[in-house]
């Protein structure tokens, strides 16, 4: 445990460097993130780490701060994104089975993908819909006339 506010202080400057490079290596993933944004997630990552660092559990700080700011960079993307992990999810199995199924010269109607991917055809379309929903549209690209 860090015993004064100093040394509470001068361990969260020492471990910035750490919290820089890991939201580096978040945004090189997400270029469309601002690096001041994940670098203010990243620190509240770090705070809670250095807070609740105990070095009788056997762990070196650094270790345990990289845990809690990937963590806290996480948390961040979620916070981000609208759509729940689970579609995200399917989203992922979906695309990745289209492009098999396609390579191979099969059918990729909603039934065969839906039986693919273990879905009932109304789950699979539910999933479908809340993915079309959260596309972010341009309204320069609509025809409003």
């Amino acid at each position: 445990m860090i015993t004064t506010g100093l040394d509470r202080e001068q361990t969260i400057l020492l471990h910035m460097p750490q919290v820089e490079l890991l939201a580096r290596r978040v945004q090189q993933r997400c270029p469309a993130l601002e690096l001041d944004d994940l670098i203010s997630a990243g620190v509240i990552g770090l705070i809670h780490a250095v807070d609740r660092f105990d070095q009788a559990r056997g762990l070196k700080l650094k270790t345990f701060a990289e845990h809690r700011i990937r963590g806290a960079l996480l948390d961040y993307l979620r916070q981000l994104d609208p759509v729940p992990r689970r579609i995200r999810r399917f989203q992922k199995q979906r695309d990745q089975l289209i492009a098999a199924l396609a390579q191979q010269g099969q059918s990729t109607d909603t039934g065969a993908l839906a039986r693919a991917l273990g879905l009932s055809p109304k789950r699979y379309a539910e999933y479908s819909a809340a993915l079309t929903a959260s596309q972010t549209v341009s309204l320069q690209s609509l025809d409003m006339m």
